[in-house]
């Protein structure tokens, strides 16, 4: 028995209740999605997640992941579409942007040969990062109509969501998100992908391509 691990949002989230039960029952392998420079941010879940893993000793590979392309498509994707801007407030820094069907084809790999994989952390991003400013060029290029990127401040985007009706929770979580991105300290670009796949990752624009129809 092998877990594919995602911790979710949210509060009341039983996560070492759940892995001591997983113990007992003889799991063998967690293949842990994790978050890129997860070691220096000890005020998340995810660190304190790793190292409880680490203590229950159950065989893991830790994923660290970098910026989903997916954002793109699911909670930045209303302004896109009906303001035509990216309002997410990541100030001016660059950020290493992931497609999740690379994620899933590393995790795929990890789970099917575990040993080989055992007790490895991967950091998985793309071969390239952007500030939000390019990411509004690309999806215009693609798109074919003007995008922005509007660089709201923390404010500003906490008030105009929390008007809007976004559960202040979840609203806190995408500031957090974007927190690094915005310190500087997003871009890192590691080469994980390539070195387990074989295969360079997916362009932003091959992704923005792909699903062009979610901001038609």
């Amino acid at each position: 028995m092998k877990y594919f691990l995602i911790y979710p949002p949210g509060d009341k989230i039983e996560f070492e209740s759940f892995l001591h039960q997983a113990k007992e029952k003889g799991i063998k392998h967690i293949v842990y999605l994790s978050v890129k420079d997860v070691q220096f941010l000890p005020f998340i879940h995810h660190f304190k997640n790793e190292n409880f893993l680490k203590k229950l000793g159950i065989p893991y590979t830790f994923i660290r992941a970098g910026y989903f392309m997916q954002n793109l498509s699911d909670f930045l994707m209303e302004e896109i579409k009906e303001s035509q801007r990216i309002f997410i407030p990541a100030g001016r820094g660059k950020t290493s942007f992931l497609d999740t069907r690379d994620l899933a084809e590393v995790a795929s790999i990890a789970l099917q040969d575990t040993e080989k994989h055992q007790y490895k952390k991967y950091v998985i991003t793309g071969d390239d990062a952007f500030d939000f400013y390019e990411v509004a060029d690309i999806l215009t290029e693609v798109l074919g109509f003007k995008v922005r990127y509007t660089n709201p401040s923390v404010k500003e985007f906490k008030e105009f969501m929390l008007e809007k009706g976004v559960n202040a929770e979840f609203v806190n979580v995408v500031i957090g998100i974007h927190f690094p991105t915005k310190l500087g300290l997003a871009k890192g670009i590691t080469h994980d992908y390539e070195k387990i796949t074989k295969k360079k990752p997916t362009k932003i624009n091959t992704y923005i391509k792909d699903y062009k129809e979610k901001w038609d």
